[in-house]
């Protein structure tokens, strides 16, 4: 119990790599995954609707864009409401501590008791809040709210990865209509680059996460999988109905 008077959160921040991590994670995963599926369906609708070069690439290139904009506004906006909505509660909480810190106290209390603290251990801690309130806020975010402020997402860099990532994801699906006039005589070499992606993406975040590496990657492979079928379908379908 010695060192508590000179422990503090913010001297832990080799740890914030955790958080940092884990959310660039899921931006990557979530962006690949959105632009690969999406252009992936979209290019296998648009070639067995019979449509040329000019189409295929035009369109997909339109959506792509359109996709990167949107996904880039809704990760920041979402980012943003969701730190905007941590800050006002430490607001509150460092407002609470001015005004009803015997109350605030007994919370904190009653936590440390929940963690198996003796009395005379808690009143240790709480005798140090007294003397600290910095730290008493921080431990009160930590241990009442989950909250680290240290851990709290910049929304622009959200909103640049994400876009970065559909970005990258959309491109596998329509490399290949660069190098032919007919869709459909490349769309073999669409579905091998999409589906290595597919893999590799399940793969990372399978073995990232612990998880067994080939599963991930054949349950991203499936949706993929998937979405293809569900374009080509829509393309062999639909396309007659409206004259190709």
């Amino acid at each position: 119990m010695a060192q508590l008077s000179s422990w503090h959160p913010e001297s832990y921040e080799d740890e914030s790599w955790h958080g940092t991590h884990a959310t660039t994670l899921r931006q990557v995963v979530f962006g690949v995954n959105d632009g690969l599926v999406a252009t992936i369906g979209l290019v296998a609708g648009l070639s067995f609707a019979g449509a040329g070069q000019g189409t295929v690439l035009g369109a997909t290139i339109a959506a792509i864009l359109a996709a990167v904009v949107s996904m880039a506004l809704g990760s920041y906006l979402s980012t943003r409401t969701e730190v905007q909505y941590h800050q006002a509660q430490v607001v509150r909480e460092k407002r609470e501590i001015e005004e009803n810190p015997e109350e605030e106290l007994n919370e904190m209390r009653q936590i440390y008791r929940r963690y198996g603290f003796s009395e005379d251990e808690i009143q240790v801690f709480l005798n140090r809040f007294l003397q600290d309130k910095s730290l008493w806020l921080n431990l009160m975010l930590r241990d009442e709210l989950g909250i680290l402020p240290e851990n709290f997402e910049n929304p622009w860099s959200n909103a640049g990865l994400m876009a970065l990532a559909v970005g990258l994801g959309s491109l596998p699906p329509l490399i290949p209509n660069f190098f032919s006039t007919h869709p459909q005589g490349v769309f073999p070499w669409v579905v091998v680059l999409s589906a290595l992606t597919a893999f590799s993406l399940g793969a990372l975040s399978g073995y990232s996460s612990g998880k067994s590496v080939w599963r991930s990657g054949l349950s991203f492979l499936a949706v993929a999988a998937v979405a293809a079928g569900i374009g080509m379908a829509a393309g062999n379908l639909i396309a007659p109905i409206f004259g190709r």
